[in-house]
Order: C-alpha cells, then structure tokens, then sequence
C-alpha cells in the first residue's frame, strides 16, 4: 500500500470545486495533496514524529496528572471519534486499491465499549504511580503510596512499572478532549498516564469547511502564477530578482479552519 497522503479533493469532486481537470492542469491532483498537507499542518494535526492527519487517525499522549484530587486528562487532538473494525477494513481496502492512499492513515480500529453503550474512542490506557508536583505532594507520592505495593519497586530506585488501565470506566468528551480516568490501586491517583485514542474525520466525507479551503488554496496557487512553486517572475540574469506570491493561506481562509485547529500547551 502507498504510504497516505491526503486529498482532501477526490479525483471525481474536481468540477464540483471548481477545480480544472488533469486534461487541463496536469499537476492538479499533486496540487490538492499539497494543500491537504497544508491544513494537516496549519491545523496542528501532525504529531512529533510527523504522523497524524485530519483524517482518522490513531494518536498516543503521555501525560502527567497536574491537577489535584481530579484524574483528568485533556486529548489535544479533537474531535475524539470511534472507528469500528470494519471502518478501518473498508479504508484499508480502498487504500491499496488506489494509485494513492487518501483514506488509510495507519488507523487501528476501536473495540471496547463506553459505559453509555457506544463503541469508545480510546482504544487503550495505562497509568503509574510516581512522584508528583512538590507543591501536591502530601507524602510520597500521596497518603495511599505506602499502602499500594506498586510503589514498592520505586523506594529501593528504578521506574514505576505501567499498568494497565480499564478503559470501560472512563468517560471523554468528543468534542472538548476531557478524559476522566478512574482511580488506580488502593484508590490512588495516578502520576502519569499513556492514552491511545482516535481522532479525525472520514477521509472519504470531510467535512465541507476543509474541503472549500483546500479547493481555494489549489486556486491561490494557479492564480499566483507558480502552481507548485508560487514563483510570479524571474529575471532572465538569475534567480536573485525573483518575486514570489503572497501566502496562499490568507487569513479568510485561515479562519474557516479555526474549529478544527489543535492547540496545545506544555
């Protein structure tokens, strides 16, 4: 399978955009997946290690517990969504059987439950216990630390051991983040947490704000004289004299993309 690029533009949507077709342009569709690219990156969806996409797409946050008595984590990438096994089959599928892959991020499938009764978004959690802020602390690392004999292996030296943590109880907000986690062993909070979850939207029916600004990029870029170089005029002497365009993501458009922006704070 070819590795993802988004297209936020599917070949058969190219006149309904507004957008010419290869006959005309022939780099149009290199063109869209260069300004789906944009989004992903002006929306904050790519991670650290260069993977995400507003696409469905699987994410793992590591976060430590700041807040007092409350065991609440906050996703950065939203809306937090479900995608059942035969989602992901049906993407997988239709990735490999393209020349390109606009559907298949590398998304692993949700299988558990909610309390609620709808299949979760939060496909695996882990916690530990550890020390906390020193103006949290209470004892070490709380009252119920020399009760909970996970926390044997931290007074002699070494790491606290990760354990698993029974997603059926927790409870998230789709379009906030919030994530209530429950209560570890002997009721003790955890220090740290590992959260793999989901997030994005169906490649196949994005929502219709990014698909608008992705076809208005392809336009800034062919209006502006470059296509993929934005380049307006060069002197014949050199390349010292070139002029280039303006930035195609211009503030209009960049506020169409406000709601589905990530922010993040450390």
């Amino acid at each position: 399978m070819s590795p993802f690029t988004p297209s936020y533009i599917l070949p058969t949507e190219l006149s309904k955009f507004g957008l010419p077709p290869e006959s005309v342009q022939s780099d149009i569709l290199t063109l869209i997946q260069m300004a789906s690219s944009l989004i992903d990156v002006e929306c904050g969806r790519i991670d650290g290690d260069g993977n995400g996409s507003l696409a469905y797409t699987t994410y793992v946050q590591r976060n430590l517990l700041q807040t007092r008595n409350r065991n609440l984590v906050t996703l950065a990438m939203k809306p937090v969504v479900a995608v059942s096994a035969a989602t992901v089959a049906e993407l997988a599928l239709s990735g490999s059987a393209a020349d390109a892959n606009y559907y298949y991020t590398g998304v692993v499938a949700n299988t558990t439950f909610a309390p609620w009764g709808e299949l979760s978004g939060i496909i695996g959690a882990s916690g530990r216990y550890g020390y906390t802020r020193q103006d949290m602390s209470m004892a070490y690392p709380d009252l119920q630390a020399l009760i909970n004999p996970l926390n044997l292996v931290t007074l002699w030296g070494g790491p606290a051991p990760w354990v698993q943590i029974d997603i059926t109880n927790t409870d998230y907000d789709k379009s906030t983040g919030e994530l209530w986690i429950p209560a570890g062993l002997q009721l003790q909070r955890y220090a740290e947490v590992l959260i793999h979850y989901n997030s994005g939207y169906d490649p196949r029916n994005m929502p219709n704000a990014i698909k608008h600004v992705c076809a208005a990029l392809v336009k800034n870029a062919l209006g502006k004289g470059g296509g993929t170089t934005g380049m307006t005029s060069m002197m014949v002497q050199g390349a010292g004299n070139a002029q280039f365009s303006e930035r195609l993501l211009d503030p209009t458009l960049d506020s169409y993309l406000r709601p589905y922006k990530t922010l993040r704070a450390y």
